[in-house]
């Protein structure tokens, strides 16, 4: 099965209110910006949304809200990451019937898994979603899927139709690459994305940062890997992520947001002392960094 996903993909932050339900007018807005600046689909409730921390009702409410925003213009991946191969399907299945064009799937979370079992999962669960999925290899946070597995499944499995690899290393999309292997080749770890479009071993990327701040990422893939552009996207896109590396992942992100007027910033636990000066410290550094690239084409407010 063939599905056309290529370019550049935004994964969306799950804004929240301060009762803590879904602020669905804020992703929407937020979603908007990625699409008028660069971003050819989006990705809601992966890694960068927090899935783990949202209810199959919140999940299933915000893809409804999201397939109208991309009728027409874009394309919508879905997360679909559970504990369970059930709670995922009925995910994937849902999505899928309001408009998504696939579904993310990651390893089952919090236990590790080998790649036995890991290879059975994918299979279950392709048999039971039974449409467009991409396995995502979301190795920092549960258990990693090596290339060869990913390969296999590539070549095995009908509905499996591609790969986001955010392992931070380049063997899994190298090793499909050079085997010829069909599927959507998605990098999924920022810091090896112009690396992975100039090897020639990305069809695209799934990014956080493309969901605050598209119009940084969007030249990677309008220019040609090694021009003046791509250099200068390439250069921005490291000093920003050097500063997202300082803290917790999506805290940084969640700020860019806050600033660029989709809600308000969210965490899982109050700030330290220490955390709330880096915040002030970001935010003015972020005005500046963002006041010295290219204008936006949409107004985020």
């Amino acid at each position: 099965m063939e599905t056309p996903i290529r370019g550049l993909y935004a994964a969306l932050l799950t804004h929240r209110n301060p009762d803590g339900s879904v602020d669905v007018g804020a992703i929407e807005r937020n979603a908007e910006f990625a699409l008028s600046n660069g971003a050819v689909g989006l990705v809601p409730c992966g890694g960068t949304g927090e899935y783990f921390d949202m209810s199959i009702a919140e999940r299933q409410e915000l893809v409804e809200a999201l397939v109208p925003v991309v009728r027409g213009r874009a394309s919508l991946v879905a997360g679909v990451g559970a504990a369970k191969l059930e709670e995922s399907a009925k995910l994937a299945q849902h999505a899928l019937a309001a408009g998504a064009d696939a579904v993310l799937l990651p390893p089952p979370h919090f236990f590790r898994y080998g790649q036995p079992e890991l290879r059975h999962f994918f299979r279950e669960a392709a048999t039971a979603i039974g449409g467009p999925t991409l396995v995502y290899n979301l190795a920092g946070f549960v258990s990693p899927i090596s290339p060869s597995t990913a390969a296999a499944l590539l070549k095995d499995e009908e509905h499996i139709v591609g790969i986001k690899d955010s392992s931070g290393t380049l063997a899994m999309l190298r090793q499909v690459t050079r085997e010829r292997i069909s599927g959507a080749r998605l990098q999924g770890h920022d810091m090896r994305l112009a690396e992975s479009l100039q090897e020639g071993f990305a069809d695209g990327a799934i990014s956080g940062p493309a969901g605050v701040v598209p119009e940084v990422l969007a030249p990677l893939f309008e220019d040609p890997a090694g021009g003046p552009r791509f250099n200068t996207a390439a250069k921005r896109l490291d000093e920003f992520l050097r500063r997202l590396q300082r803290l917790p992942y999506p805290w940084v992100l969640k700020w860019a947001a806050s600033q660029r007027g989709w809600g308000r910033a969210t965490m899982p636990f109050p700030l330290s002392q220490g955390h709330t000066q880096e915040r002030r410290d970001f935010e003015s550094w972020f005005e500046e960094w963002l006041a010295s690239g290219e204008r936006p084409r949409g107004d985020p407010s």
